[in-house]
């Protein structure tokens, strides 16, 4: 059960065709000024998308962004849930949070890791993982010290899969998938996705080497934000955004996004497929196309909730459907 969350029994391939209608638009009190980095679990009956807003009423004035929450019964009509899920504060995340992953915990909890950050004096801004529990997934609580951290290394847009320790790592009942950025981050310095392992979702040790790597033009920027799925039939899907420099935009994001994918058998050898699986340039994500996140529909097709971007400098949660089924 606790190896369903970031699990499929089929792959959803690489081809999606974006939806018409905007999933999460930026247009709530806690919301206006930005609307970013969706995570949906399946719960009470319906689906919760985790998402970080930032606007005009935010309850603490001093925070620069916050978890939200959206619940679906369907996957395609989101009503806004009162209040603010998780605040900023505390050790790694004093300024803003954002990029939330839930898991079930085998207690009956929740468990949200998410990526902290703080400003400071030099005008850098340093990312941690950081990690709150709930009981009913609305009321949350911050876990005491980080999960993921460096001296020169800030760790942001976290995904936590839990493993089978039968099988997997010697015993190690997590792994943690997150972006490694340099700290100072400078011109030109690479931009990975990494892995961590841990016995209990608390402690985690980095391991070797790097999952996905810059490697192409399209992410001369960055790879960012993985989304890993554990596939029944075996091996792991990954979708990741790839990041360009955009200084043509007038108004909107500084970098273009787009998403791609990739395949592995065990998890840390990864290999890229072709193509992009979500472009910018539409509607929404003229801009930019972002953290990606996927379920699965009734009908055996699959969404993809992701961050947009338009040339205003407007953000939404957007989404796409797959065109592959697992329905028979």
């Amino acid at each position: 059960m606790l190896q369903a969350v970031h699990y499929q029994a089929v792959d959803p391939g690489t081809e999606w065709i974006k939806d018409i209608a905007v999933a999460i638009d930026s247009d709530g009190p806690l919301d206006a000024d930005r609307t970013l980095t969706p995570n949906v679990v399946k719960m009470d009956g319906g689906c919760r998308m985790y998402y970080h807003g930032l606007g005009p009423e935010r309850p603490n004035a001093a925070s620069k962004g916050y978890i939200l929450s959206a619940f679906s019964t369907d996957a395609e009509h989101w009503e806004k849930e009162p209040g603010v899920r998780m605040d900023a504060g505390g050790e790694g995340a004093e300024h803003y949070i954002w990029s939330p992953d839930v898991i079930p915990l085998a207690d009956g909890r929740y468990r949200m890791y998410y990526e902290g950050k703080t400003e400071r004096g030099d005008g850098q801004v340093k990312a941690a993982i950081v990690s709150a529990v709930s009981s009913d997934g609305l009321v949350w609580q911050r876990e005491p010290g980080l999960r993921l951290a460096g001296e020169s290394v800030s760790y942001l847009a976290p995904r936590c899969l839990h493993l089978n320790p039968t099988t997997e790592l010697g015993g190690f009942r997590f792994r943690l998938y997150a972006s490694a950025y340099p700290y100072p981050d400078v011109a030109g310095a690479n931009k990975n996705i990494v892995s961590a392992a841990s016995k209990d979702g608390l402690a985690f040790e980095l391991e070797p080497g790097v999952r996905i790597s810059q490697d192409r033009a399209f992410e001369s920027y960055a790879v960012y934000a993985p989304e890993v799925l554990r596939l029944g039939e075996g091996g792991f899907r990954m979708f990741y955004a790839g990041w360009t420099s955009a200084p043509e935009v007038p108004r909107g994001s500084k970098y273009h996004g787009r998403i791609f994918s990739a395949f592995s058998a065990d998890g840390l050898q990864w290999t890229k497929d072709p193509g992009i699986c979500i472009d910018n340039g539409g509607l929404w994500d003229a801009a930019k196309a972002s953290e990606p996140c996927v379920i699965d529909l009734p009908d055996g097709r699959f969404r993809m909730f992701y961050e947009a971007c338009d040339l205003d400098g407007r953000w939404r949660i957007a989404s796409a459907t797959s065109v592959a089924s697992a329905a028979p």
